[in-house]
C-alpha cells in the first residue's frame, strides 16, 4: 500500500491509547471492543470468515456488546 500524505509517519501510524480495547472471540471469529464514556462495550470491528456474522445486529458496529463479566 502506498500512502501519499504531507503528514509526518508518526502521526499517520499513531494509535489513540486513551480508551479500553479489547477483543472477543465470537462462534467464528472475533469482535473489536472499545469502552464507551457511559463504561459500555461497544462493537468497533468484526473479524470472521462466516458471511452470515455480518448480518447478525449483535455483531454490528456501533452495537452495544452483551456483558459477561
Amino acid at each position: 500500500m502506498t500512502l501519499y500524505t504531507h503528514l509526518p509517519l508518526e502521526d499517520v501510524m499513531a494509535e489513540k491509547n486513551d480508551t479500553e480495547v479489547k477483543y472477543k472471540d465470537t462462534p467464528s471469529g472475533m469482535v473489536m471492543l472499545q469502552k464507551n464514556e457511559e463504561g459500555a462495550w461497544i462493537v468497533q470491528r468484526l473479524v470472521s470468515p462466516d458471511p452470515n456474522d455480518y448480518l447478525n445486529d449483535a455483531y454490528q458496529p456501533g452495537s452495544r456488546w452483551k456483558t459477561e463479566e
